[in-house]
């Protein structure tokens, strides 16, 4: 990946930066004494664009909505390689995909649960299927194709999600390989071993069996899937052992130093996202490159993470610890 392209839309992206919630905005939010203080405080930031076009407070998901559609809309206009942007958009694709298939399988509407986020043809892919096609030149297709036909073999709903949640990780690292973009690559890789240890988890707690683990675990990590299915009868503690070599080591260790199976899984879930931002906080160190595309959009998209568990938070008066557990490190 040649850096020198990214340049201009690096500044362009700097400037963007400057609309991003401080930690002091964070804050302020969560010291809020009840739902409207709050939506009053996001009227003076710069979500009020967004916030005028709602009618009661409880409806600021839409407002969150249009101002992460507005940054990829932004970036995607500015970044020289789109491809770039798609490696972001594609939980979007596939979010979309699960809720186009449990369509096709129940015969139902579910269109308002669709992301308007994405690069995929959603129209397309649903005509393609009922209509029986035996070659797929779509990959989205492929995927969607292969996760009706698991279901239609098991009958168990949560084989869909299971087969697009292995096609999203898949397909996540062919993207970051076909970018050329190694620290990409390698920070995918690690991701994917942080998922496989949320699965291992989240079975255990729920005494689920070590079949289901073996279908839920992803390839292309940097640990072997034997080993997650050889730490499913040992110690929680024993775990982290596997990440020693890895930089998500002190997030593992951290999360699996609790003796609570539940737990453990919400700090690892939590441990994915701040990896997550570590990746994005990387890019201010560098000058021009696709960090900086890449972390602009990260921070908002944990920017937005953040307001919906605090907006959430005061709708339903919930406590200030139940926040504060909650919120990913970009702002604690």
């Amino acid at each position: 990946m040649d850096r020198e392209q990214f340049i201009r839309a690096s500044v362009t992206t700097r400037v963007y930066e400057k609309n991003l919630l401080t930690s002091n905005n964070i804050q302020r939010l969560v010291d809020s004494s009840n739902l409207s203080e709050a939506i009053s405080l996001l009227n003076d930031s710069s979500y009020g664009e967004f916030m005028k076009d709602i009618n009661r407070n409880e409806e600021y998901e839409k407002a969150l909505l249009s101002m992460l559609k507005e940054s990829y809309k932004k970036i995607r206009k500015i970044s020289p390689d789109k491809n770039l942007i798609v490696f972001l958009e594609e939980k979007y694709n596939f979010h979309n995909l699960k809720v186009l298939v449990k369509e096709l399988i129940q015969d139902a509407d579910y269109s308002t649960a669709y992301m308007d986020i994405g690069t995929i043809d959603l129209s397309a892919i649903k005509k393609a299927i009922k209509s029986d096609f035996k070659t797929f030149d779509d990959v989205y297709i492929t995927y969607a194709q292969n996760a009706l036909d698991l279901y239609e073999d098991t009958k168990d709903p949560q084989d869909i999600d299971l087969s697009l949640d292995r096609n999203f990780y898949q397909k996540l690292l062919i993207d970051a390989k076909n970018l050329a973009f190694d620290s990409l690559v390698d920070f995918t890789r690690q991701r994917i071993d942080l998922v496989n240890l949320k699965s291992l988890l989240r079975i255990k707690g729920q005494n689920q069996s070590i079949d289901l683990l073996k279908k839920a675990l992803i390839d292309g990590g940097f640990i072997n899937k034997n080993n997650f299915i050889l730490g499913f009868n040992q110690d929680m503690g024993l775990l982290a052992n596997f990440f020693i070599n890895e930089k998500t080591y002190p997030l593992v260790k951290k999360a699996l130093d609790s003796k609570d199976l539940k737990e453990a899984t919400r700090m690892i879930e939590k441990a994915i996202d701040d990896y997550l931002l570590d990746f994005a906080k990387d890019s201010k160190k560098v000058s021009y490159g696709p960090e900086v595309i890449l972390g602009y959009l990260i921070n908002r998209e944990m920017e937005i993470k953040n307001l919906r568990i605090i907006l959430v938070a005061k709708q339903n008066m919930l406590s200030r610890e139940f926040i504060e557990e909650r919120l990913r490190n970009l702002y604690v």
